[in-house]
């Protein structure tokens, strides 16, 4: 992978995030500069790492790509192509431009659902938002500031990306999933990281996400308060369940609509954070 990176970029940077093996040693020689955790602290902490190491250097195009050898290092000129030529601030190698991703059906749903979700919450048009292999410019090197430790940190940075207002623009790739992981683990690690997800849309979104299923609940606990009401009166009719439904249906509704106006205001006053 590095050998193979190293003719298209002026230096290839592994970021080590506290692996027991020879990683470091490996890769350092095969020409690589190591930049090493001393635990692990997760994909998007090496990510961060690396956008840190590459405002230091000045950098002006910086490549992610993942280490598993997924990804073909003889098409970073593409992404780098699109970034010189189209003046594009960052560049998404998709999965999903064209016909050459050979994924199974279950991949390719659960990617498909996360990006769906990811689009919603960062306002973007984006076919692959879980795709590691990216270009940046040296304007969105110096905009974007990773927080999220997890593998969440890939729309964590299209939501940086959104509020920054920075171009973005895909183009295709091919992958191998040779020697990948099982099917079992491969949908935990997706619902793990729609969970994330979810989480920066009901930042982005938090009257939407929060605030509308709010405002039902409260209605709807006050048309059944209303019924258990007139039950009550015109019947001398009992109804504890239709009581206690309503009670819980507007206390929820209560707590979700307040949720979604703090998070609204706090969500507009640290905007530069997300």
């Amino acid at each position: 992978m590095i050998k193979k990176s190293l003719p298209h970029v002026d230096k290839v940077v592994v970021c080590d995030d506290g692996s027991t093996d020879n990683t470091a040693k490996l890769a350092k020689e095969s020409g690589a500069i190591v930049l090493s955790h001393n635990k692990n602290q997760g994909y998007g902490a090496a990510i961060a790492t690396l956008f840190d190491y590459a405002r230091k250097q000045n950098a002006q195009i910086m490549i992610t790509i993942d280490g598993d050898g997924q990804h073909d290092p003889s098409q970073i000129p593409l992404l780098i192509n699109a970034i010189t030529t189209h003046n594009v601030d960052v560049v998404i190698g998709s999965r999903f431009l064209g016909d050459s991703t050979k994924a199974s059906s279950y991949r390719k749903t659960g990617i498909k659902i996360i990006t769906s979700a990811s689009n919603y919450g960062t306002n973007l048009k984006v076919t692959d938002s879980q795709s590691g292999f990216r270009a940046y410019s040296k304007d969105a090197i110096n905009a974007i500031h990773p927080t999220e430790q997890g593998m969440a940190v890939s729309t964590e940075i299209l939501l940086k990306i959104s509020n920054k207002g920075l171009s973005i623009a895909e183009v295709p790739i091919t992958i191998s999933y040779k020697g990948d992981t099982s099917e079992q683990n491969s949908v935990s690690h997706g619902v793990s990281v729609l969970v994330n997800t979810l989480k920066y849309v009901s930042i982005k979104h938090p009257l939407q996400f929060y605030g509308i299923p709010g405002l039902g609940l409260v209605i709807a606990g006050i048309v059944l308060g209303g019924l258990f009401l007139d039950a009550y009166l015109n019947q001398q009719t009992v109804f504890y369940g239709s009581l206690l439904g309503s009670v819980v249906m507007f206390l929820l509704g209560a707590i979700l609509s307040v949720t979604a106006v703090i998070l609204f205001t706090m969500a507009n006053l640290f905007r530069d954070r997300y």
